[in-house]
């Protein structure tokens, strides 16, 4: 069954003309399910793919289900390296003041911390990203890459779109899938305003080559992902299926007005070695090795502060993914999130375009959108915002360290929450698959 066909058993119809700016996970797969729901769709990208970019790489159990249900799970999971435990290294003891202080004498080393948790896959955005891309194309999306577009009008009933030639194109339903910074609008059009301005950690990634692993000895074990977490944050690794590590951290700055430029870019990495070296997971040998690594071999891609959320949806303009608010990966949240809003705005949309779906009280499909996103997204960013905010502190990583090495079904229930996403069943009728992500005071009424 080819993927254009892998929705055919829920109700399609004409859904107008649809375009999504940004060609990541949260567009490709939003792509994916509005043209199985019937939409003429136009996926615009402005970078050249393959690409790289800040990314864990990791996509947890909830992601790949909602990916099952587009048709892409199979060989999106063929792809990758399955992820089956955290191994945790939490800094119990006071940090090293500086990186120099620590690469003489090995750190004192506190067991680690093994946590199962549902099977997901570790993969690089690269090969991620186009993955899904040509799996768009498949379903009939037809893609406009290396192309800016920019919303230049909109009115109750369609948004215009130039790329650039002076000529804008019409569409029915705007999607924003464009990131956290990436730029969609002219000003005053489309405003979809911050709700909560960027704050918080700085993100922080590099990927580390098999030989350059080998050299220092720094082999994960199949199905792990490592994590270091301290006062300043935390670093995430796993294997990829190239055999490179990918090095991922969530940082906060140690001065005030640090930026992602020359001396906050290398405070941030200095940080997320000290990270590292304060786990005790490395001898003196090792440590001399991963510091010469990270200043002069590794390719590090930053981010500005990662925390934000913004107005989901006005009007026939709605933003899902990053575009829409940023959720603290831990397992794959912030892909998973991207992928589950793709596919539950293309659910909403059929509903409305159907005229199923009374839109509380709104003719403004995007506020009736941004209702439901808000509640959509509430779980998971309190519970990641709140495990990434405790392990912060020093006695709640004891406690962490100490007690789930003894119990670590204790985190279960965290766990357990973090794989269960949202149901998107290709067999179920279009009426429970677009209820599915709201909560009940939200849902809309639709008719029998």
């Amino acid at each position: 069954m080819s993927l254009a066909e892998s929705g055919s058993s829920i109700e399609t119809r004409d859904l107008g003309k649809v375009a999504i700016i940004g060609a990541g996970v949260a567009g490709s797969a939003a792509a994916i399910r509005f043209a199985q729901r019937g939409a003429k769709v136009t996926l615009f990208e402005r970078s050249v793919f393959p690409r790289e970019k800040v990314c864990g790489c990791c996509l947890g159990a909830a992601g790949l289900a909602a990916l099952d249900a587009i048709g892409a799970g199979e060989s999106i999971r063929d792809l990758g390296l399955p992820t089956k435990f955290f191994r945790g290294y939490f800094q119990v003891t006071k940090a090293s003041s500086a990186v120099t202080q620590m690469v003489g004498e090995k750190a004192s080393r506190v067991p680690p911390v093994r946590i199962p948790i549902r099977e997901g896959i570790a993969l690089s955005r690269a090969e991620l990203d186009q993955h899904l891309l040509t799996l768009a194309i498949e379903a009939g999306v037809e893609v406009r890459q290396p192309c800016e577009a920019t919303i230049v009008a909109e009115s109750d009933e369609s948004v215009s779109i130039d790329i650039g030639t002076g000529s804008p194109e019409a569409f029915d339903l705007v999607v924003v899938a464009a990131g956290l910074t990436g730029r969609f609008r002219q000003r005053d059009v489309a405003d979809l305003r911050w709700v909560e301005t960027p704050n918080g950690p700085m993100g922080l990634s590099a990927h580390m080559s098999r030989d350059d692993a080998n050299q220092i000895d720094w082999i994960l074990e199949s199905g792990e992902i490592q994590m270091h977490c301290g006062h300043d944050g935390y670093v995430g690794i796993v294997c990829l299926p190239n055999g490179n590590l990918d090095i991922a951290a969530a940082v906060h700055p140690g001065k005030k007005g640090s930026s992602a430029e020359g001396v906050g870019r290398m405070a941030i990495q200095m940080q997320t070695l000290a990270l590292l070296l304060d786990s005790g997971l490395f001898d003196s040998s090792q440590s001399r090795k991963l510091e010469h690594w990270f200043a002069e071999v590794a390719r590090w891609q930053t981010t500005p502060p990662l925390r934000r959320r913004r107005v989901s949806g006005r009007g026939r303009v709605v933003a899902i993914g990053d575009a829409a608010g940023y959720v603290e990966p831990l397992t794959g949240e912030g892909m998973t999130w991207g992928i589950e809003s793709g596919l539950a705005v293309a659910d909403l949309w059929a509903l409305y375009r159907l005229g199923q779906m009374t839109p509380n009280g709104e003719a403004d499909f995007g506020a009736n959108w941004d209702r439901r996103a808000v509640k959509f997204q509430t779980r998971r960013r309190h519970l990641c915002r709140w495990v990434t905010g405790m392990v912060r502190y020093r006695p709640a990583r004891w406690l962490a360290c100490h007690g789930l090495r003894r119990a670590h079904w204790l985190a279960t229930p965290f766990t357990r929450s973090l794989a269960n996403g949202p149901r998107f069943d290709a067999t179920s009728s279009i009426h429970r698959t677009a209820m599915s992500f709201a909560d009940a005071s939200l849902r809309t009424h639709v008719s029998s």
